[in-house]
């Protein structure tokens, strides 16, 4: 067994609390995303706006944004300088593979998808809606799932990882709620986030310490 796979396993020790419920969750979606369409998935969660969820998700959805990004690892910089380290260059990391696959696939974001029937859609308001061909993966997604799997890597009390599960999940559902991307988007974006922080962690401890605790 090579060196990086030992790691990977060690990666996967950590954050199989986080892991394990996350794969049920994008098995559930896939599965349901197999019987109905874009169009039909979409619709019905556009329907599902509250007050409530319009003052809250705005919010919430800044979790996966770059300026939460910069806190958050500016703040476990304070904490300890090698898990700051590792957060902010997982971010650059998972990041710049989703900038690359926005830029490969073009897809539409939903308010250009849905062109021609805007008037069926309810806009959250006071957001405003992205109109350009960069709706997959979801960026936030991306970025919310690689703190989720970073920060549960390191958390020693294994429930915590529920939290930042359910967050990173808070944060891919507002994405979708404030109709700026579609269910597979985030559900790629939430993939690639959680594999490839898997993957950098075991690359970073590769370069900063020896296969061995954290």
């Amino acid at each position: 067994m090579n060196a990086f796979l030992q790691r990977f396993i060690r990666v996967y020790q950590e954050v199989k609390w986080l892991l394990w419920p996350f794969i049920v969750i994008v098995l559930t979606v896939l599965s349901i995303r197999m019987i109905v369409t874009r169009q039909q998935a979409y619709f019905f969660i556009n329907k599902l706006h509250t007050p409530a969820g319009d003052l809250i998700f705005p919010y919430i959805t800044q979790l996966g944004s770059v300026s939460a990004a910069v806190l958050i690892s500016l703040l476990l910089l304070l904490i300890s300088k090698r898990k700051g380290a590792m957060l902010a260059t997982a971010y650059l990391f998972t990041s710049a593979i989703s900038f690359s696959l926005k830029a490969l696939v073009g897809f539409p974001r939903p308010h250009r998808y849905f062109a021609a029937q805007l008037h069926d859609i309810y806009f959250v308001p006071g957001v405003a809606v992205l109109d350009n061909f960069r709706s997959f993966p979801s960026g936030h997604s991306v970025c919310a799932f690689t703190a989720a799997t970073v920060l549960s890597y390191y958390t020693k009390n294994k429930y915590w990882s529920l939290l930042y599960l359910g967050l990173a999940l808070l944060v891919g559902y507002s994405r979708m709620y404030m109709s700026q991307h579609f269910l597979e988007d985030v559900t790629a974006g939430a993939s690639l986030g959680v594999f490839f922080s898997m993957v950098w962690i075991s690359l970073f401890k590769a370069k900063t310490a020896p296969v061995s605790g954290q």
